[in-house]
């Protein structure tokens, strides 16, 4: 942890510059963006198109043709083919595929970056961040694909004359339902473990940020990736993403998103036989102990309650802090969101940028006036902001105070928004925190590390930390619990992989005498 409040800042963007790469993809020649379904690019049967946006400055960036029920259905069949020769590749030439596919993301890094931060409204310091998981995401799963045994496992002797064993192999057609606020992110974490365990994929990107995923696509086929194997359907939800779920051709899911949508999609598949595994938002909390430095630990957590401007789904926006120094903390914590300085994501300096479209602005706004009806104190009142020259769809950051008994922001905001309860110790704080029926990460911050480590190990959160939040680490799942996730290994570690596969037992007598 840093130890005095000028080195604790928020993520910050530098000055960024649309590459002409770019913006020629973006065109497509004059013609919307298609679809790739094996191998090529696709209008959409049904001509509907939409257009993605830079959330900041609210020009166009591209026209998107949207993937109707005819080119879902095409995906599937065409998936299909692939995956009867794909499943039996050889792992290292799938590696080789893999690590050809990471170098041309590398080779592209700006255009990839120009996605992050264009189309996904991201400070540069964040997008850099992300593009790092291409990489860190790729190699990690390589190793997994490399160690875990497709195919038969040991026999056993079952009885006299009867041998029995597993039979481990991937799904099939498998769908990844990707979310707006980390495209980059979360189409890696699906993409390389289902590829590397033998399936064929469907990505759906969110229709807000489009962009990565149909490039990504794009460089696959340049890596050599046989067709089919690598599909994106851009569109909307309750259309593409709809079509996608009904599907009985498509055996597992992984979805990013809302609970009441990642709830919708799993009636769905019911319905089929089709897997699914989710994680569905948060509402983090952060618990600070008496023993806490309140102005470090203020300007801390202020900079994870701001990451993406409070667009990420593991986040702080409870802080419960012990009432001896509660005022401190709320003094420092309200210094640090006053600091932060509101701007356009690709101009140099900025702190907190424009959310990503009018429909989360407007529902921001709406849990900003509810949190005052539900009983907080505004510290910061929030509200809509203003950034000259340009029309973004930007606001406030909001603080509330709080007490115990008052539960002033039951749902996920995602925004620069937090709430701060006083209490009178550490298993109230517990409670309190654990009241959510959110599950997704929470935090201690204290100086005693073993009692730090005792009360996280208690919080009803996927992800449990000690003075830190928003953690990430390859081999450690990245899951929730509560609506916020389920079943499943999470992200990031071998039962990932294994989510991607499906065990058989196979049972083999003698033949009669």
């Amino acid at each position: 942890m840093a130890n005095s409040t000028s080195q604790i800042r928020a993520l910050t963007a530098s000055a960024f510059k649309t590459p002409e790469k770019f913006t020629e993809f973006c065109r497509n020649g004059g013609k919307p963006l298609g679809g790739l379904i094996g191998g090529e690019e696709t209008p959409g049967s049904m001509n509907a198109t939409f257009q993605t946006i830079d959330p900041g400055s609210l020009e166009v960036l591209a026209t998107i043709s949207e993937m109707g029920e005819a080119e879902v259905g095409r995906a599937v069949s065409v998936a299909t083919h692939a995956f009867h020769a794909w499943r039996n590749v050889d792992v290292e030439k799938k590696i080789a595929l893999v690590t050809k596919l990471v170098e041309l993301c590398e080779r592209d890094k700006n255009v990839l970056l120009a996605c992050e931060i264009l189309d996904g409204g991201k400070v540069s310091e964040l997008a850099e961040g992300d593009f790092g998981q291409i990489r860190a995401c790729a190699e990690y799963f390589c190793g997994v694909a490399r160690k875990i045994a497709m195919g038969d496992g040991p026999s056993m002797q079952v009885s006299p004359g009867v041998q029995g064993f597993t039979y481990r192999e991937p799904w099939g057609v498998v769908a990844g339902i990707i979310p707006w606020n980390y495209p980059i992110v979360l189409t890696a974490w699906f993409m390389f473990p289902a590829l590397l365990s033998g399936n064929t994929i469907l990505i759906k990107p969110a229709e807000d940020t489009p962009l990565s995923a149909l490039y990504i696509g794009k460089l696959a086929q340049e890596a050599g990736f046989p067709p089919g194997v690598i599909n994106v359907l851009p569109g909307r939800g309750e259309i593409t993403g709809h079509c996608i779920a009904e599907h009985p051709g498509v055996r597992f899911i992984s979805f990013t998103g809302s609970p009441g949508v990642g709830q919708a999609i799993l009636r769905t598949c019911d319905r089929n036989g089709t897997r699914m595994k989710r994680e569905m938002g948060g509402n983090g909390a952060a618990i600070v102990l008496a023993d806490a430095d309140p102005a470090v630990v203020a300007r801390m957590i202020g900079r994870y309650t701001n990451q993406h401007f409070g667009q990420t789904c593991c986040t702080i926006h409870r802080i419960f802090v012990d009432r001896k120094i509660a005022d401190d903390f709320t003094d420092a914590q309200s210094t640090f969101f006053k600091e932060l300085k509101i701007g356009y994501q690709a101009d140099a300096g900025t702190q907190l940028g424009a959310v990503i479209n009018p429909t989360q602005r407007r529902r921001i706004l709406a849990a900003q006036q509810e949190t005052v009806e539900r009983g907080g104190k505004p510290i910061l009142a929030g509200g809509e902001a203003v950034v000259a020259g340009k029309n973004g769809f930007y606001l406030k950051p909001a603080l509330y105070r709080t007490e115990p008994g008052l539960n002033v922001n039951p749902l996920e905001v995602f925004h620069t928004y937090a709430t701060i309860c006083p209490v009178s110790s550490a298993e109230e704080a517990l409670q309190l925190a654990n009241a959510s029926p959110y599950g997704l990460g929470a935090s201690i911050w204290t100086k005693d590390i073993k009692r730090g480590v005792s009360l996280a190990k208690q919080f009803r959160d996927g992800t449990c930390q000690v003075n830190c939040h928003n953690s990430i680490a390859y081999g450690l799942p990245y899951g929730g619990q509560g609506i916020s996730g389920g079943p499943g290994g999470g992200v990031n570690c071998e039962e990932t992989f294994l989510d991607y596969t499906q065990v058989k037992a196979v049972y083999v007598a003698d033949y009669p005498a």
